[in-house]
């Protein structure tokens, strides 16, 4: 050791580090929890001397609620140190500090059991944790508004979401939306409400009528006025006073209301609640008001879609009117046509069977299958043209008589034409006698250039023609139309119509009356 410099005791040392120890030092009794001595750290923290300090509890330098725990927790003799978090000293002016304590197993000291207790302030930590939990917040509630904006299947389970998704983190215990409603006092409707404290509401009478006592609390302010309402102390605040037992039974301590509209068309305020005093800062707050800007944009939303599926099902129900109208007119049209040609006496209803049934088995919509049957039902109804001596003549056609013939989907077209069907009936029966390789009438259209259900409506016409009884010739037997069908497919019959049919009767699916099952 060098010459000049004196070692320092050892109990120097501890004194050293006892007076300038930032952190706050409390040497209790492990058996009473009385005091003993303090550092000058436990001073500055608490605000009482050392004089004042010494011969009291370190119980009462906590809040009344958090003694209990104390005494439980870390009083009595320790056989390891150990940490506690959670707790609270009560400063001598009256202010809580949320601490971080750590207390040493206890040692003996002048044949006394003692406990050091290390209190550190973490009211800048706990800030931090809250500023950063808002933000986590923040982005959950937007989200969750954001999903239940997508879904918004009612405005109340859109406001059900959004409550919910604020009060999911612990930050805030409690939030509801309520709407304004007009009447008698003017009450708040609670559209929803989410959190543990959802109870605060039961029974409550809500208004935003300033004559009404309840209605010039933050809520009814907030709707009446549009502005934004905090009440940073439900202890302290005077116009919380009506409700301030309730609060203290539901631990709340603080709460926002945040106006919000529906697009102009209605008032609503969004409220959230805190348990601690001081718990809205200015990122809260504005993302509270972002908030309530999407709740007003939601329902906004919400109404003009509820508005615009209304006006659909008017729309839908005219339609249904007009289109069963309108087939109710094609019944007649068909028995005037087969009066005059009782040889075709129910050709176009067969059909109509036949092809519904293979739309059907495609997987055809109700709407389209309702349109194939009522162009079935009328597909030639431009034979009306035709004289009923050319339609029962008992001989074979000649060339002359089917040119004749070949205009009735064209006149078919012309009649039905103008009729505001909701498909296209006319274009279809127009078509149901061309074929794909432009070989049919009155126009050669190939392929795709054919409408779909026109092209059924050709494979029906074709089964039900050569398996009933005509003037000039015998029906043909089914397997020998269904072999004749499988001829043509693909070549002037759709394929897979033709397949569908085919399938239909020889599965004995779909029979007609003249066609017994193969």
């Amino acid at each position: 050791m060098k010459q000049g410099l004196q070692s320092i005791e050892p109990r120097e040392l501890y004194e050293l580090a006892w007076t300038c120890a930032p952190g706050a030092m409390f040497a209790f009794d492990a058996n009473t929890g009385v005091m003993v001595n303090v550092n000058p750290a436990a001073e500055a923290l608490s605000g009482y001397s050392r004089n004042e300090l010494l011969g009291s509890n370190i119980a009462t330098m906590h809040p009344e609620a958090e003694r209990e725990w104390v005494s439980g927790e870390f009083l009595h003799s320790q056989e390891m140190p150990s940490r506690h978090v959670g707790y609270h000293l009560q400063q001598k002016d009256g202010r809580s500090l949320p601490v971080k304590i750590s207390s040493s197993k206890s040692l003996v000291l002048d044949g006394r059991s003692v406990v050091i207790g290390v209190y550190s302030d973490v009211t800048e930590l706990e800030e931090r944790e809250h500023r950063l939990a808002t933000k986590r917040w923040a982005l959950s509630a937007y989200a969750g508004a954001a999903v239940a904006l997508w879904q918004k299947h009612t405005a109340e389970s859109f406001l059900e979401a959004i409550c919910d998704a604020i009060t999911r983190e612990a930050v805030y215990l409690f939030a509801w939306a309520g709407l304004a409603e007009d009447g008698a006092g003017k009450p708040v409707r609670v559209a929803a409400s989410a959190g543990s404290a959802v109870g605060y509401l039961n029974g409550l009478q809500i208004s935003w009528s300033e004559d009404n006592p309840m209605g010039n609390g933050p809520t009814g302010v907030c709707i009446r006025t549009g502005q934004l309402q905090i009440i940073e102390d439900t202890e302290t605040c005077p116009i919380y006073a009506p409700w301030r037992e309730r609060a203290r039974e539901y631990g709340i301590r603080s709460c926002i209301s945040i106006p919000f509209t529906n697009n102009g068309s209605g008032r609503g305020a969004l409220h959230v609640y805190a348990t601690h005093p001081n718990a809205f800062e200015s990122v809260a707050i504005q993302v509270f008001q972002h908030l309530a800007e999407q709740i007003g944009h939601g329902l906004h939303a919400i109404e003009q879609e509820r508005q615009l599926y209304a006006e659909q099902e008017r729309l839908a129900r005219t339609e249904l009117q007009l289109t069963q109208a309108l087939s109710a007119m094609v019944a007649p049209i068909v028995t005037a046509m087969e009066m005059r040609d009782p040889y075709t006496a129910g050709h176009q209803m067969r059909v109509a069977d036949i092809a519904s049934a293979i739309g059907k088995e495609k997987g055809w919509s109700d709407a389209q299958l309702q349109g194939l049957r009522v162009a079935a039902m009328v597909h030639d109804i431009g034979k009306i043209s035709i004289s009923a001596e050319l339609l029962t003549k008992p001989t074979r056609l000649t060339h002359s008589d089917w040119e004749i013939i070949h205009e009735h989907p064209g006149t078919g077209y012309r009649i039905l034409k103008d009729i505001p069907f909701p498909w296209p009936i006319a274009e279809i029966v127009r078509q149901h006698h061309e074929r794909l390789d432009g070989s049919g009438y009155p126009f050669g259209l190939k392929g795709d250039a054919i409408l779909p259900e026109a092209k059924v409506l050709a494979v029906a016409d074709v089964a039900e023609a050569m398996a009933a009884f005509r003037p000039y010739r015998s029906a043909i037997e089914v397997e020998t139309v269904l072999q004749e069908l499988q001829r043509q497919a693909g070549s002037l019959l759709d394929a897979e119509d033709v397949r569908v049919c085919v399938a239909l009767f020889r599965a004995n699916r779909f029979a007609l009356p003249q066609m017994p099952p193969c």
